[in-house]
């Protein structure tokens, strides 16, 4: 989608390369040798560490809103990009959630001249349906390449820096970077179709998604109807179905109001 297209070559250069209580035991996902001995962390734990603090400096890209509904189970994903005025991005962050008692959190992950420095997980991780623990990873790379990482968990997310961090084996984050650049750059699954159109009150959204009627990653934006685009698809919405669609967009609201991905311009994809 060209709303990415202003770094989507440096992304693809980025992926080629590269409050609840707890039971005690361990969650049996994780199945990890565990390493009490303090290390010497990795360089780019410093420079993770000088993106955050300069992260009001970087300019933030948001992405569409992906949903995806199967009965009574619904996973979303988004991602927010910072970049510098060059339109390198410094830091990205995937929000996620995967459904009802599964995993809900951010993934972090930070880059040196479009080089993966390190990623930091931070998630919600439910154990049964009453249970969930708060957990962090953190892996730093070298040569684009997982060389380190540890985890810690907490009962409670505002108690982990009470908690020491254990090493792990290196975890890679390969296919959480090749999602974030398929919603980034509308690939894939995140491809956007059209698929109908939502009537509110005073509102109206484009439903757009995989083409298909079941099993399948959708969004919505906010749309005019007194735009000539979007009033000749109001009259033609059969045969539009599905159809490819390219689409630019900003994003309206916030600050404590329903925030919506407004559409600005819209062409469809032969």
């Amino acid at each position: 989608m060209k709303y990415f297209l202003i770094f989507s070559v440096i992304l693809t250069s980025i992926f080629t390369s590269c409050e609840q209580k707890t039971n005690s035991g361990d969650n049996n996902s994780d199945k990890v040798d565990l390493d009490t001995t303090i290390q010497e962390l990795p360089a780019s734990h410093n420079m993770m560490h000088e993106i955050e603090n300069n992260i009001s400096e970087l300019n933030e890209v948001r992405s569409l809103r992906w949903e995806k509904t199967i009965d009574d189970n619904s996973e979303f994903r988004e991602v927010h990009a910072y970049m510098n005025d060059q339109g390198v991005p410094s830091k990205m962050v995937q929000y996620f959630s995967m459904g009802n008692f599964q995993e809900q959190g951010e993934n972090h992950f930070y880059f040196n001249n479009s080089e993966v420095i390190a990623v930091v997980k931070k998630a919600d991780v439910w154990i049964d349906s009453n249970t969930v623990v708060y957990k962090e990873t953190e892996t730093y790379y070298e040569d684009d390449k997982p060389v380190f990482s540890r985890i810690r968990s907490s009962d409670y997310a505002d108690q982990i820096t009470d908690v020491e961090w254990k090493k792990i084996r290196p975890v890679s984050n390969k296919s959480e970077l090749e999602i974030v650049d398929n919603i980034l750059k509308g690939k894939g699954r995140f491809k956007t179709h059209f698929i109908s159109v939502i009537k509110g009150k005073e509102q109206l959204f484009l439903l757009l998604g995989e083409p298909k009627n079941e099993n399948r990653y959708v969004t919505t934006v906010l749309a005019d109807h007194r735009v000539p685009f979007v009033n000749n698809l109001l009259h033609n919405l059969e045969a539009y179905k599905f159809r490819p669609i390219d689409i630019k967009f900003q994003v309206v609201g916030g600050n404590g109001r329903p925030e919506f991905r407004m559409l600005t311009s819209a062409k469809w994809v032969d």
